[in-house]
């Protein structure tokens, strides 16, 4: 059985009372269940005051209103990045009230907002958007063996360097995934590395690094098109469409003339994919 740390006022002079009687501590504290530490500060408390009841608490005055509150929640929901001392401080010019930073996260909490790492994307202009949904839309009765004629590849570049995202926004809980709780983002910092890769539903390609360097057009089918997508096509004895993104060096008149050329003939590239 758990042993309590406080005891009710009745419990309190019923202590009191065994320890006037000559009782030792321990033993009070085993006949009440209770741990010694609170019977011995209750018979100092006691012994000093002449008083075993509780005490009343300092009931400090709250300093800020409902009417504060319900700012600070408006303002953490508007404005997603803000700290607390940023929030405090903002509630000091519009209303003149000066209050903690740790009054304003406390009160942000019982407002259901917690501080969470953002969600990041990448930034899509409206055409990109239309093309999402144009490519969704085209193929989404495709079946699994019509999908296994896909090729998909994509590159993908990695920081090298540690990235801790330690910019927080408010959210409620479940809540990660909506627009306004994303960071849209393309920058990497520091040294990286840029790696390619292509799947299809039932194998996928060697990985390929980059040695360095920017991937132009001439590197792209150099590195990539000719010695890795063009054997791996050959090999899957199909009409196979090979889809890849947007990225300029994807879309040069250079590529897509290799692409029509011979002897890419038995398959067609998605020149115009968006997605």
């Amino acid at each position: 059985m758990s042993r309590r740390n406080h005891l009710h006022d009745e419990m309190r002079w019923r202590a009191v009372g065994m320890l006037q009687d000559g009782a030792r501590q321990s033993a009070v504290a085993r006949e009440l269940n209770i741990h010694r530490s609170v019977i011995h500060r209750l018979w100092n408390h006691y012994q000093r005051d002449q008083n075993a009841s509780r005490g009343c608490g300092s009931r400090c005055r709250r300093i800020n209103t409902t009417v504060d509150d319900c700012y600070l929640l408006q303002c953490a929901r508007c404005w997603r990045t803000p700290t607390a001392r940023q929030l405090a401080s903002q509630l000091s010019t519009a209303a003149g009230s000066s209050i903690s930073r740790q009054t304003v996260s406390r009160r942000v909490h019982e407002g259901g907002l917690f501080a969470r790492r953002p969600v990041v994307s990448v930034p899509l202009s409206p055409a990109h958007v239309r093309e999402r949904l144009h490519c969704a839309r085209e193929y989404r009765s495709w079946t699994p063996d019509q999908w296994g004629h896909f090729l998909f590849m994509d590159e993908s570049r990695f920081n090298i360097q540690n990235d801790s995202r330690r910019a927080m926004i408010r959210r409620e809980p479940e809540t990660r995934y909506r627009a306004q709780n994303i960071v849209e983002t393309d920058h990497y910092r520091g040294g990286r590395l840029l790696a390619w890769a292509g799947i299809e539903i039932n194998c996928r390609t060697d990985l390929y690094v980059f040695a360095g360097g920017s991937v132009t057009a001439v590197r792209y089918r150099d590195e990539i098109l000719h010695p890795l997508v063009r054997p791996f096509i050959a090999a899957m004895h199909t009409d196979a469409i090979f889809m890849d993104d947007n990225a300029r060096p994807h879309r040069a008149r250079f590529v897509r003339s290799y692409l029509e050329s011979e002897p890419f003939h038995r398959w067609r590239g998605l020149l115009d994919n968006r997605t």
